[in-house]
């Protein structure tokens, strides 16, 4: 029996890829996402959102994507680090916009047009540029030169920059105050709350196919200390916690995995929040990822022929426990010492 089928789940509820079916709307996301609709649908300008590693910026992105991807023209700029030549390049290229000469001059009035092809047919044109504080600042101009093209009544063209916050300070620079200023909506993600996380790992479990596992409420507070709320370690630590509970044959998850699970990613070290941690930690989760991998191989091959063995409370229990039914949403989780809920957007 498989990780998935033991918990009676469809898929993995804590994969790291951002999967927009799988969206926890708190304050702020849900800020930040209506924001951007809004923005677009009115033809502001300028967005901007912004937050740490791992706060939901590309979760964002892709729901935004995925509501606008058949009713407006999307580019979608990955790799920033452009010279602004090249930047206006990549964005004829990703809007398969064609020019009739060389030079900056025809590639202008090539974009121009298509902007107001687009516009009579009312389809916004939106560029999107990810990690956009690593934009060299002539390309930040060259952008906000774009934004120049408007009819009377509307911007031709919307512009939504994701970054994280270093962002702020860039755009703070006298060279880039105009810019600055075009922004008509900044919406910040912040880490989740303890009682937001309550939420968001109930959500994901039924997204998954609920499942009948259990969920001991300690592990709240422990998962919140080890994540600060940083929703992308939290998917990290769910998923090895849940990872860990399994090769021990439980069906209810308690603090003990959680500890497990965090020992196996990154030793005894989880204090800090500084970059320097949040980059060893990603780089320890790799290892972890892989050496867990080998262990299911491993386990998955051994059950065939170890049987099944009996709980005794610490040693590992057989992975074939019997399977609760199926159609009904796991026991929900309770935060212990509720925390003020923290999340906002600015």
């Amino acid at each position: 029996m498989n990780f998935l089928e033991f918990y009676g789940l469809k898929e993995d509820p804590f994969k790291l890829s951002p999967d927009p079916s799988y969206f926890y709307p708190t304050a702020c996301h849900r800020v930040a996402s209506d924001s951007l609709d809004y923005a677009v649908e009115h033809k502001e300008g300028f967005c901007l959102v912004y937050g740490e590693p791992g706060t939901g910026k590309t979760t964002i992105l892709k729901v935004f994507m995925d509501k606008w991807k058949d009713r407006a023209e999307i580019a979608l700029i990955l790799t920033p680090r452009l010279s602004a030549e090249e930047f206006l390049m990549a964005v004829l290229d990703e809007l398969n916009v064609t020019s009739q000469g060389e030079g900056k001059v025809h590639h202008l009035k090539a974009f121009r047009d298509f902007l107001l092809e687009k516009s009579g047919a009312r389809r916004p044109v939106v560029i999107i540029v990810d990690e956009a504080q690593n934009m060299p600042d002539e390309t930040l101009e060259e952008l906000r030169l774009l934004s120049n093209f408007e009819t009377e009544k509307e911007k031709l063209l919307q512009i939504i920059l994701i970054g994280q916050p270093e962002i702020e300070q860039k755009l703070k620079k006298d060279n880039l105050k105009q810019l600055d200023q075009r922004i008509m909506v900044r919406a910040r993600l912040h880490p989740l709350s303890e009682d937001e996380i309550v939420g968001y790992i109930n959500h994901r479990l039924i997204m998954a196919g609920k499942g009948h596992l259990r969920l001991d409420d300690r592990i709240v507070n422990l998962v919140f200390k080890f994540s600060q709320g940083i929703p992308r370690l939290i998917n990290v630590i769910a998923s090895r916690t849940l990872m860990s509970a399994y090769l021990e044959g439980h069906n209810t998850v308690t603090p003990r995995h959680v500890k497990y699970a965090m020992d196996h990613l990154e030793g005894s070290e989880l204090e800090g929040r500084g970059r320097t941690r949040t980059v060893a930690f990603y780089a320890s989760v790799i290892g972890a990822a892989f050496a867990l991998t080998l262990l299911i191989g491993y386990q998955l091959m051994s059950s065939k022929s170890d049987g099944a063995r009996s709980d005794n409370g610490n040693a590992p229990l057989s992975i074939s426990a019997e399977a609760g039914p199926g159609d009904t949403a796991p026991p929900p989780v309770h935060a212990k010492g509720k925390s003020k809920n923290r999340s906002s957007a600015d």
